[in-house]
């Protein structure tokens, strides 16, 4: 029933993502919302099953057992690291590496998306137009001549106020 409508679904993903590739800024904001919100989703939903894994370790999947036993056998240095699949503590160590990983993409994700549409513009445009500052010109330096007899009287004077020590 599907099948005749298939080429015409493909065309229309392909040009959905193309317009989705434009450089518009609220095309741009949209996938950054929608990019955090999945992925910030999909951390608390692994942190979620961790804490499901913590209650019932025996639910953990023979498939995930055996990856992880792999995995693990690959990087001998992880055995230390991280504990037997199966044991309670299993799904709360692979989600912290997991979550830990991927918390400076969502940092990323969250920054970009609040500098991107309308502050965007106003930062594209600030960075668009010179800045001309006006810097009032520097005092002159004014030279007064130093009469010397002055300053010697001055200096004379000085030292005459110190008491004279006799050795």
């Amino acid at each position: 029933m599907v099948e005749p409508y298939l080429p015409v679904i493909a065309l229309v993903g392909l040009a959905l993502l193309a317009v989705l590739c434009l450089p518009f800024a609220a095309v741009q904001k949209l996938v950054l919302e929608l990019s955090a919100g999945v992925l910030r989703l999909a951390l608390l939903a692994l942190l979620g099953a961790a804490a499901y894994l913590w209650f019932h370790p025996s639910d953990l999947p023979a498939e995930v057992a055996e990856t992880s036993n792999t995995f693990i056998s690959n990087y001998p240095r992880l055995k230390g690291i991280v504990p037997e699949p199966g044991t309670a503590y299993f799904g709360v160590c692979a989600a912290a590496f997991v979550v830990t990983a991927l918390l400076p993409l969502l940092a990323i994700l969250d920054v970009s998306r609040q500098l991107a549409g309308r502050r965007l513009r106003r930062l594209r445009a600030l960075a668009a137009t010179p800045q001309v500052v006006d810097t009032p010109p520097a005092p002159a330096v004014v030279v007064h001549r130093v009469n010397r007899r002055d300053a010697a009287d001055a200096l004379a004077e000085a030292g005459a106020r110190k008491p004279v020590r006799a050795p």
